[in-house]
């Protein structure tokens, strides 16, 4: 499997967010699972305190809401870890995105720019207007692959086509969808910063149709994520589009040793029905 020129033992890699930024962990996490890469939590220039507890609720079933407000111990503090960093970059302006992605280019194998998550003012989906401004000047600083990560917004048709004109090598779609659950006791919301970003299978259905029209439309690179809970979750993301699936909320639920049945779990399927994954790539889509 090869993605925008990385070469990947199979399609599955570990989302963003979802292995804690402590390098001893991630090196066990390498050996003992081979994650074909591991995305890594999004990495600013300086560090970033998360907002305070609590952070994460669960909101149905395999359905988690987060609001962890992108803290991190800051790109310097980035190490090898045994197997290939697929490294998120966000920052607060061009300039932050920029030399963060600078300081990344050693150790990543691919740099995904954030601009969506929806837990923190002024990064994250509060850059998505200057995404086509932003892939330029970072393609200009790094000699590695650049995704960019968009969100289930109603422009993301368009955001995908300017980052795409300022360079992109390809897209990850999608993460999480904004929303808010209230204590109707207290009458305040549960998270700490009020709103959080819904992942899991509740926005699977949701990411499915993203993935098409965003294939449709342009035929892209595409890292695909939102609510895989099975092979066929995985399989139905790779015949919209997706060239490779990103794990993270099953992760969430029920543990590392998830990703690796639900790994075991698609070889067998693809065996059965006598299919090569990488010819499925986007055969759902009418052109």
């Amino acid at each position: 499997m090869i993605l925008a020129g990385v070469e990947l033992e199979d399609p599955f890699i570990i989302a963003s967010g979802i292995i804690p930024d402590v390098p001893e962990y991630m090196t066990r996490v390498c050996k003992q699972y081979r994650p074909s890469a591991i995305t890594t939590k999004t990495f600013t220039l300086n560090p970033l305190e998360p907002h305070k507890p609590p952070t994460l609720i669960r909101v149905g079933d395999g359905c988690y809401m987060n609001a962890i407000g992108l803290g991190n111990p800051g790109i310097r503090e980035l190490k090898p870890v045994g197997c290939k960093l697929f490294v998120s970059v966000g920052g607060s302006s061009r300039e932050e995105i920029v030399k963060t992605s600078s300081l990344a280019n050693e150790l990543a194998e691919l740099i995904e720019i954030n601009v969506s998550s929806p837990n923190r003012r002024s990064y994250g989906a509060d850059m998505a207007q200057y995404v086509r401004e932003i892939v330029k000047d970072v393609k200009s600083v790094t000699t590695r692959p650049v995704f960019v990560k968009l969100g289930p917004w109603d422009n993301v048709l368009e955001l995908a086509g300017r980052a795409l004109e300022g360079g992109a090598d390809g897209l990850t779609l999608i993460n999480t969808l904004k929303g808010m659950k209230v204590d109707v006791f207290s009458g305040k919301p549960i998270l700490s910063y009020g709103t959080g970003g819904i992942s899991g299978r509740c926005i699977h259905p949701l990411a499915v149709r993203i993935i098409h029209d965003v294939y449709k439309e342009y035929q892209p690179e595409i890292i695909g994520i939102g609510g895989v809970f099975s092979a066929e979750d995985a399989l139905e993301l790779m015949e919209v589009g997706a060239k490779v699936v990103g794990l993270g909320t099953l992760i969430i639920d029920r543990g590392l040793e998830a990703f690796a049945s639900l790994r075991q779990e698609f070889h067998r399927l693809v065996q059965e029905m006598g299919i090569n994954p990488s010819k499925v790539i986007g055969s759902a889509v009418k052109k």
